[in-house]
């Protein structure tokens, strides 16, 4: 095979890769199941990145302890939301994909650690980062609560649609 064939080839594998990060994400918005979750800001500014806001939810903190989770190493798991009043609550914490009810919805995260004070598993969903305009992040650092909406899909990927 001819080099310019092996470098064609080698970029056109590189976009495809580039495409299917970008379509996992667009997948994920249009045909995800809308979550409304309650957030807290922690960081509104990084040099390298600009303004964002790292958010911690209600659900990144679960409690109880799993004899099947590690409780030292950084594992996968699936968390399984309830519809709640207004906001969707965490319901439990799993090693293996979930059973379901109809009213429930589930969530890939990683577990960071736990927490044997609070007997509490901090979760990370990928979620965490929200890039805002220039001048912006300050008004979302000030507040203490608000609403963020996220779409999940039913292969438990979650990304942030809107911060409300």
């Amino acid at each position: 095979m001819k080099r310019s064939y092996k470098v064609a080839i080698i970029i056109v594998l590189q976009v495809l890769f580039l495409f299917s990060m970008i379509g996992v994400r667009y997948y994920t918005l249009s045909a995800g199941a809308p979550v409304l979750l309650k957030a807290a800001p922690a960081d509104p500014w990084d040099m390298f990145r600009g303004e964002y806001v790292m958010l911690e939810y209600d659900i990144t903190w679960i409690r109880g302890k799993d004899p099947d989770l590690d409780s030292y190493r950084q594992q996968d798991v699936y968390v399984v939301l309830e519809k709640g009043e207004k906001y969707w609550d965490a319901a439990g914490i799993y090693v293996d994909k979930p059973d379901l009810t109809s009213d429930q919805i589930f969530v890939k995260g990683k577990v960071n650690y736990f927490d044997d004070f609070k007997e509490q598993y901090h979760v990370s969903y990928g979620i965490e980062s929200y890039y805002v305009e220039e001048g912006t992040g300050m008004g979302l650092q000030q507040a203490k609560t608000f609403d963020v909406q996220v779409r999940i899909d039913r292969f438990g990927n979650a990304v942030i649609e809107k911060i409300i």
